[in-house]
């Protein structure tokens, strides 16, 4: 339907799933793009759940490429087909793509557009927001509107209300995250509850957490807080298991497997142990000679 939108990440080009594909196979990263782009608008329209009924046979015609590539795609955990390949599903749909998702993303422009106070310039055919105290009150208005889509936000010109700590460390008692015990936030978390917008999201990414599969012990609060945490959990980027060592995703400290020795250096090692056996028993005559 005309209006229709999808949210759109301007780093998506970087993303890893995306270099992954990239590499996998050996498309251009401007067309790997536009095939999920075209996957997410085409599930926007058909789709209230991100699942649909479509063989990956025909997603290959509506949205390009051919069936290995949208297999690929499924390989990095952006697309779930069925087993019999006649349906589809997008993982993560209700945080990214639903209505409530877009629903937060509006509220989140509309706050910060708030807090400027008209400060930006008008767009064209546009008038400029009323001042004085006219404006203060149709701020006001809208940011009770949309006091429902970012908790703990004051309407008071879009700032973060006092009770926003309170409020973010219920919402992490009653999570999945380590429980945190200490009455005051750990560091960093002043600054991200200063952040437009951040308020919203880390709610989101707490109740995201569960689906995160790649972490083997709980998330911890000062985890949540630090930069651009919660803009990864929402992004999907931890909703896959971590690869063991042994695979192409190894730990940066693993180590490599001991290497057999050369000949050369077993032959440095015998003339080592020789000379060292020699000089020992040049000491032991010459001290046995003294006694």
């Amino acid at each position: 339907m005309a209006g229709e939108w999808i949210p759109y990440d301007v780093c998506l080009p970087q993303k890893p799933e995306v270099l992954e594909l990239v590499d996998a196979t050996g498309l251009e990263n401007a067309l790997v793009c536009g095939r999920l782009q075209a996957l997410w608008g085409w599930a926007s329209l058909n789709s209230s759940d991100g699942t649909a009924r479509i063989s990956v046979r025909l997603l290959s015609k509506v949205c390009g490429g051919d069936e290995a590539f949208w297999y690929a795609v499924q390989d990095v955990g952006w697309l779930s087909i069925g087993a019999d390949g006649a349906t589809v599903a997008i993982p993560g749909w209700d945080l990214r793509f639903s209505k409530a998702a877009k629903s937060r993303a509006l509220a989140t422009v509309r706050h910060q557009v708030d807090k400027l106070g008209g400060a930006t310039r008008p767009e064209r055919g546009r008038t400029a927001p009323p001042a004085g105290a006219q404006g203060a009150r149709e701020r006001r208005d809208r940011g009770d509107r949309n006091s429902s889509s970012s908790p703990g936000e004051a309407a008071h010109g879009g700032e973060e209300s006092p009770a926003s700590w309170d409020a973010l460390r219920k919402v992490w008692a009653a999570g999945s995250g380590r429980p945190w015990k200490l009455p005051a936030p750990p560091e960093k978390a002043a600054d991200r509850l200063a952040e437009s917008g951040w308020f919203a999201k880390a709610l989101a990414a707490i109740e995201a957490l569960p689906r995160c599969k790649y972490f083997r012990d709980p998330v911890t609060l000062p985890q949540l807080v630090a930069p651009g945490f919660v803009d990864k959990v929402l992004g999907g980027q931890f909703d896959n298991a971590r690869e063991q060592a042994s695979g192409r995703y190894s730990r940066p400290d693993d180590r490599p497997p001991p290497q057999e020795w050369g000949k050369e250096d077993k032959e440095r090692l015998e003339a080592t142990r020789r000379r060292v056996l020699g000089q020992i028993a040049d000491d032991v005559r010459v001290n046995g000679g003294g006694t």
